[in-house]
């Protein structure tokens, strides 16, 4: 999916691409922020409670993006939806569910 956003022109990586597989949650949610990039993932309990914690310790983050396991053609066009609707500026600190953008 990442390669195909790409071919849209986003600016998109992946965990696996970024070497970030075995590391924490809180870890991969300090590497977006520092890389100004929004989150995608399924784990709404763990990145629900990060993004409450950033917000009690003033820290800012890029956006997590929530989404419900579904096929990976509904998750791509959520996804492309929301990155031509969204700009960085507003998911900025931000919780947004793919859903939204069916």
């Amino acid at each position: 999916m990442a390669s195909q956003l790409r071919r849209h022109g986003f600016d998109v990586t992946t965990s696996q691409e970024a070497g970030l597989l075995s590391i924490t949650d809180e870890e991969q949610m300090a590497y977006a922020a520092a890389e100004q990039r929004a989150i995608v993932t399924f784990n709404v309990r763990d990145f629900s409670y990060l993004h409450n914690q950033y917000l009690a310790e003033n820290k800012e983050h890029w956006g997590i993006i929530f989404s419900t396991q579904e096929p990976i053609s509904v998750l791509f066009h959520r996804l492309l939806r929301l990155l031509n609707s969204v700009t960085a500026e507003e998911l900025k600190n931000q919780v947004r569910w793919l859903n939204e953008f069916q």
